[in-house]
């Protein structure tokens, strides 16, 4: 998808996955360091935020994976907040998981604009 930034295609592909959100910035760099994904997760908030605006994408907050099922979604000034924090971005085997989903308007990503 070449209309799509790589960083975007890998935000898309872990929407269309339901993964948290430290999952993006593993796959994205390909290593276990946390340090590494926090230089990266700026990128990856801005395309998450823009996305949500455009209802591409949604963001969850729950208790177990996937986070849409019993979670509750995080929009707004939260959701800004919640993108911003160092700790949304950071692996946990607990709750919560702060996870994204793809959602119909995600669709329009798959052909050229």
């Amino acid at each position: 998808m070449d209309w799509l930034s790589e960083e975007e295609e890998c935000v898309l592909v872990n929407a269309r996955e339901m993964s948290p959100l430290w999952s993006v910035l593993a796959d994205w760099t390909g290593s276990e360091d946390e340090e590494l994904w926090l230089a990266s997760a700026p990128v990856f908030a801005e395309i998450i935020r823009r996305w949500d605006e455009a209802g591409y994408v949604q963001v969850y907050e729950g208790d177990e994976w996937p986070a849409h099922e019993g979670g509750e979604r995080v929009t707004g000034g939260a959701l800004e907040v919640l993108l911003r924090r160092q700790s949304t971005w950071a692996y946990r085997e607990g709750p919560p998981v702060i996870g994204l989903l793809a959602v119909e308007g995600s669709s329009e990503l798959s052909s050229p604009p």
